[in-house]
């Protein structure tokens, strides 16, 4: 299934989870702010208090992610390198311009920017049916579920099974499953895999053993610049840096961000054994990356304790050469 075609029917089918969830909004036993003033407080397993920033997302995904990965979508999608490279792809594509049309008819808004950021922890990257937690904020409860029932058989016709149990939501497709429910106005959990059941569910928005859980990942966060287009964070232990292994390098993580602006650039690092190792490391690649410094307005690689960093920076000019360049079509 085309992955916008999951994007449309997460969106669309949220609209069910939210119904059960908005008639607990307007009991008074149940609204957090009465909660505060003495009433009953709600069940942290299915409707926890909502935190805000990609910090509060770390209490959703699993300790044991393989790949973890943030985006600004709101910044991403109105910077000007997107605007000039990726929309003008994205409306080659028929039937995703179809499909955008026909959601934004019946539901009243556009999915790609009700979208604001989105946290994403992923394991099993090297399977045809990767297991994982998503954390969405942007999507509006009264709009999806204004729209939902527009959806239904139009979900069925892309194959999605459908079934509700209370106000969780799990989503059935021949190429995998999902299970989703609000956790507030506007924040939307996913469960992706084979976890994507009610209890998947309900262990998720409970948090845990989750990202926040370890000192180790709490550190190399904290190095990252979350303000960026996009961050990421990749366990050294995933299979797909077993080529870097065999090569004589296998980092214990790589973690950095990505800005997209009207340039790009880049702040990476892997974190290595030990410092001798990044030193080493750094002085065995550095003369290859000078040879590339003409090609970008800022390439420089250094290390930092046990980790080494590289940051980089180009132009629209420069990103342009790059890209005739890496297609065969020469500087």
């Amino acid at each position: 299934m085309p992955r916008q075609r999951w994007l449309v029917a997460v969106l669309a089918i949220s609209a069910l989870s939210v119904a059960c969830d908005k008639k607990k909004k307007d009991d008074p036993k149940t609204d957090p702010t009465t909660a505060e003033k003495g009433g009953d407080k709600k069940d942290p397993a299915v409707a926890p208090k909502t935190p805000t920033g990609a910090q509060s997302d770390l209490g959703l995904i699993p300790v044991d992610s393989e790949a973890v990965f943030g985006v600004n979508w709101t910044q991403l999608g109105s910077s000007p390198l997107w605007k000039k490279f990726v929309e003008p792809e994205m409306a080659k594509d028929k039937d995703f311009v179809k499909n955008m049309e026909l959601f934004k008819e019946r539901c009243g808004f556009d999915p790609m920017t009700s979208v604001k950021s989105m946290s994403i922890g992923m394991k099993n990257l090297d399977g045809d049916k990767p297991n994982g937690v998503m954390v969405l904020t942007g999507p509006d409860k009264a709009k999806t579920l204004a729209c939902a029932d527009k959806w239904n058989d139009e979900a069925a016709k892309e194959g999605v099974t459908i079934k509700k149990d209370g106000d969780i939501v799990i989503l059935s497709h021949k190429d995998g499953s999902a299970a989703l429910t609000f956790l507030g106005n506007d924040r939307l959990l996913v469960v992706i895999g084979d976890n994507a059941t009610v209890d998947g569910v309900k262990t998720a928005a409970k948090g845990g053993s989750t990202l926040s859980t370890s000192p180790a990942f709490v550190d190399m966060y904290g190095k990252i610049n979350k303000s960026d287009s996009a961050w990421f964070l990749m366990n050294g232990n995933s299979k797909i840096f077993e080529q870097a292994a065999q090569m004589g390098l296998r980092p214990k993580a790589v973690f950095g961000s990505v800005n997209v602006t009207d340039g790009m650039s880049a702040d990476v690092r892997a974190r290595l054994e030990s410092e001798a190792k990044a030193t080493e490391t750094v002085t065995n690649f550095k003369g290859q990356l000078q040879a590339m410094a003409s090609m970008f307005d800022k390439l420089d690689l250094t290390n930092e304790g046990p980790d080494v960093r590289l940051s980089a920076a180009a132009s629209l000019e420069k990103i342009e050469k790059l890209a005739k360049f890496m297609t065969g079509g020469g500087m």
